[in-house]
């Protein structure tokens, strides 16, 4: 069964019953997987990683399990985005733990700062972190060089993702056939059980943002129009809200005359998790009729000269041109 990108693998916990350093003699061990990818899953499940880290500490005379704890289908570029590895580190400064294993320095982090930062904070707890690909004991002071280089390493092998994701984007849109979130109103095709490119109308959804194009084509300013379109979704029994900024941002959408413009944001580099507003910053492509239309360009070119002459509401004043 294929698990959602952002889902957590279930974690198996192991409680050690009680078993301390200073009681036992034994390290309490944590084991830490992260699987981002379909490919890294079948050669690296979490099923194989997990019965290995069981079988080899089980097997130890030193050493007892306290958890196995795992991230899938999540980048290893930002550490606080991966909630098992933030529920170790935690457990860490609880001082369950006494040393983590871990496949490699990439599974742990693609970021070197971040790596280098954590590596110390475990250090400074007195735990150590063993990267068996590599086979560095961070409790060895020569490891810090060695963990430099492949950390940063990892983080290239990120950046070149990233750049290749960028020139794939880049090129699908200068192609017309650009890879785009769709809007309300909009879901992608479905073909042999997989997403296409391709956008198609979802009925029940363009009624409403035809509703509201209609409302403001009849006079209707900001508050009546969104008052009406609430009254609306409460007779459907739904709970979306539309407010300004959501009216707002539906008049000045192009997708909906079937248009559509790339990179309207971006991120500035590949380890920046904020977007912000291409203001020619990254070139974008104007792809006409890219899909099929919720209304006609008539009305929508109609409403948007409306929004931008002040028609709808004062507040519409903000518009900015360009």
């Amino acid at each position: 069964m294929e698990r959602k990108k952002s889902e957590s693998i279930r974690v198996i916990r192991h409680e050690p019953k009680g078993a301390k350093k200073n009681k036992t003699g034994k390290l309490r061990v944590a084991a830490y997987c992260r699987v981002s990818t379909l490919h890294e899953e079948q050669e690296l499940s979490f099923e194989t990683q997990s019965s290995y880290y069981r079988q080899l500490i089980d097997a130890s005379e030193d050493k007892v399990l306290v958890g196995i704890y795992a991230d899938q289908g999540i980048s290893g570029l930002h550490m606080e985005n991966r909630a098992d590895l933030q529920r170790m580190l935690e457990d860490c400064r609880k001082g369950l733990v006494d040393m983590v294993m871990t496949k490699s320095v990439s599974r742990f982090s693609r970021n070197m700062s971040e790596c280098q930062r954590t590596v110390e904070e475990l250090r400074r707890l007195g735990i150590r972190i063993i990267f068996e690909k590599e086979k560095i004991d961070t409790s060895d002071p020569s490891s810090e060089f060695f963990l430099s280089i492949l950390a940063s390493m990892a983080q290239e092998e990120s950046n070149s993702i990233s750049q290749n994701i960028r020139w794939s984007q880049y090129h699908n849109a200068e192609l017309g056939t650009p890879t785009r979130m769709t809007c309300y109103g909009y879901r992608r095709v479905i073909k042999d059980g997989k997403k296409t490119k391709e956008w198609e109308i979802v009925p029940k959804e363009a009624e409403m943002v035809r509703l509201a194009f209609r409302l403001a084509l009849e006079g209707g300013r900001y508050k009546s129009i969104a008052q009406k379109m609430n009254e609306e979704e409460d007779r459907r029994g739904n709970t979306k809200r539309w407010d300004y900024a959501r009216l707002y941002y539906t008049f000045t959408n192009e997708a909906y005359k079937g248009d559509l413009l790339t990179n309207k944001n971006y991120k500035p580099d590949y380890i920046s998790k904020k977007m912000h507003k291409n203001n020619g910053e990254v070139t974008q492509f104007y792809i006409e009729e890219h899909h099929e239309p919720i209304v006609s360009r008539e009305d929508y070119d109609t409403v948007y000269e409306m929004l931008r002459a002040g028609k709808l509401d004062s507040r519409a004043t903000r518009w900015r041109k360009g």
